[in-house]
């Protein structure tokens, strides 16, 4: 064989044992000055914080909400959210013309499935996203002034169901490849399809793990 011909087939079996190397690498990507192994799409956010119930008559407090989303990245900006929530708001009735009288709770729960958009990528970015599902509400007795007259308990062990639209906006800061905190603002929508919208923000903070 001339020299000609074992120059290319030397150096193919140089490089052979490194390109075999890589396929057995385990997956890795680069995250600003991060470089990310065994990288995972899944993400967990557990997040808590302000709710403004919008069937709340009294309008006097704001309730909580806490709950869990879970991420699977699609690509490098996009990704589905998968969601779960409580929220619960106190005293969410008007006192009525009676001295005596109970208090109300609202008590929701929240499915919803949607995906977001990084309008701003990066180690600190920010997201846009929109989801749609199911809450569940129940109107539960919290409390009670005087002797109310049974009779006139409103409450209901039952939950009734509402379709619900989310839109939201996110803030996320990434403190290592697999652990960061995100801010976010959302709009839990309700009766969009009856023709009368009735409006609940949230203010959450959460830790997003991956």
């Amino acid at each position: 064989m001339s020299m000609r011909r074992l120059v290319p087939v030397l150096l193919l079996l140089a490089l052979l044992p490194a390109a075999v190397e890589a396929q057995r690498r385990p997956p890795r990507r680069v995250v600003d000055r991060f470089v990310e192994r065994d990288y995972n799409r899944f993400s967990l956010e557990p997040y808590a914080g302000a709710f403004k119930d919008a069937y709340d008559i009294s309008d006097a407090t704001t309730g909580y909400i806490f709950g869990l989303r879970l991420g699977y990245e699609l690509g490098a900006r996009g990704r589905i959210i998968g969601h779960a929530g409580y929220s619960e708001t106190d005293d969410v009735a008007t006192p009525g013309t009676t001295a005596d009288h109970f208090l109300y709770d609202n008590q929701w729960i929240f499915t919803t499935a949607g995906g977001e958009y990084d309008v701003i990528p990066g180690r600190t970015s920010a997201s846009l996203g929109v989801q749609a599902g199911a809450a569940w509400r129940k109107v539960s007795v919290g409390g009670r002034i005087g002797t109310p007259d049974p009779g006139s308990d409103v409450s209901d062990d039952a939950y009734s169901s509402y379709e619900v639209i989310v839109p939201g906006i996110t803030l996320r800061h990434r403190f290592t490849p697999r652990a960061g905190v995100t801010l976010s603002f959302e709009d839990y929508i309700f009766d969009v399809f009856e023709g009368t919208a009735d409006h609940s923000p949230a203010l959450t903070l959460g830790v997003r793990f991956r």
